[in-house]
């Protein structure tokens, strides 16, 4: 089988391209320019190939990720929103444009280094829905929450050699093959933002995206028992904040401070104690579905946040344009899903989260990602 796959230089894709060729795949390297760096890595990439007699391909898609990861990037922040930029590259990008290149390179499947597992889903409901996102056996690295927004159908284009391997293993590894790791760095958290250092980016580039970052307002303090506010200082542009913050509010108070809300509508930031950042319940919409709500079963888990546990919750499908709303755990409730099965395209819709526990409030802008018990990511969506 020919298979394509997206080295960047780290050595998480040299690895799954070695790998890959050692079990016998007619592959190729592909790599793709997204951003503009000081420092080229194709050179080494390209010498790696030659050495390991695996065709090479470099193609540009700097135009596409400015279209469809930047300026979003920006678009988030103006509107008082957290982005989460991975999710939206490999939906766009490496699940997007990429896997596009590599079949018309004659490429049946496209690998990568992502931590995360293509597994047959299966249950009690049923037997033959075929291949769906699975945590990694790695629970550290494990990235299946950046494919929350990725639709399955390009999802089941790719394979993922790294699935059942542990990072210092594959250090191990490439370490014994005596083979040049291009980039031997990890890879930073938002690949476009120099030193993840988002704050100075908006701040040097926000003119050419029409991004405003003096927009300064009002800091209320909201009191969460008598739900009472009061000003109590000023805030520097609702861009620099973020649900759940506490360091960098520059307030002097009687204990610590936490960002609870960003109101656009006013320009006034809200904050209040670390009880009135708790929360059981989360909203998203945008939803991706990986696997069909019908078929869901078992206690359901979720995650906010990239750096977090799954959290044991209830879920409710909803729509409010046609006053719906149903509980998916229910397994009375299936009918109902399948005779509403149109609402699943409906961008009205959205989930409803109920945890168990009480834990921080989530940042609107990021991803939701659901799970089921067995690991399989289910559902992802933006949260508001």
């Amino acid at each position: 089988m020919k298979t394509a796959v997206a080295v960047s230089g780290g050595i998480d894709s040299l690895y799954a391209l070695i790998k890959l060729q050692e079990q016998g795949h007619d592959v190729f390297a592909l790599h793709a320019r997204f951003i503009e760096t000081e420092y080229d890595v194709v050179p080494q990439l390209r010498e790696a190939c030659e050495i390991l007699n695996i065709p090479f391909h470099c193609i540009d898609l700097k135009k596409a990720f400015n279209k469809e990861v930047i300026s979003p990037f920006f678009d988030y922040y103006k509107n008082a929103r957290t982005p989460n930029p991975c999710a939206f590259c490999n939906k766009s990008m490496k699940f997007g444009e990429l896997l596009k290149k590599a079949k018309e390179l004659g490429a049946e499947k496209l690998a990568t280094g992502h931590y995360v597992k293509l597994s047959l889903f299966e249950n009690s409901l049923t037997q033959d829905y075929g291949y769906c996102i699975r945590c990694a056996d790695d629970e550290k690295k494990d990235q299946s929450y950046f494919l929350a927004l990725t639709p399955i159908e390009n999802l089941r284009s790719a394979l993922f050699p790294l699935a059942d391997k542990i990072k210092e293993d594959i250090k191990k590894e490439i370490l014994e093959k005596k083979i040049a790791v291009p980039c031997p760095k990890e890879s930073q958290e938002v690949c476009f933002v120099p030193h993840d250092d988002y704050r100075s980016f908006l701040t040097a580039c926000g003119q050419k995206f029409g991004f405003d970052t003096q927009d300064s307002g009002d800091i209320f303090y909201l009191d969460e028992k008598t739900k009472e506010t009061m000003k109590i200082a000023r805030h520097k542009g609702l861009w620099a904040y973020t649900e759940g913050q506490r360091k960098g509010l520059g307030i002097a108070w009687s204990e610590p401070l936490y960002v609870i809300k960003r109101d656009m509508r006013t320009n006034i930031l809200y904050v209040g104690n670390k009880e009135a950042v708790q929360t059981k319940f989360a909203a998203a919409n945008n939803i991706n579905f990986l696997v069909p709500p019908y078929l869901w079963s078992g206690q359901l888990y979720a995650r906010t946040r990239f750096r977090e546990k799954q959290s044991a919750c209830k879920v409710y499908l909803q729509n409010i344009k046609e006053k719906l709303e149903i509980s998916i755990q229910n397994p009375e409730n299936t009918r109902a899903i399948i005779d509403n099965i149109h609402i699943l395209q409906d961008e009205k819709t959205r989930l409803f989260i109920e945890f168990t526990e009480e834990k921080q409030i989530y940042a609107s802008g990021q991803v939701l990602a659901v799970y089921d018990e067995s690991g399989f990511l289910l559902a992802g969506g933006i949260l508001i």
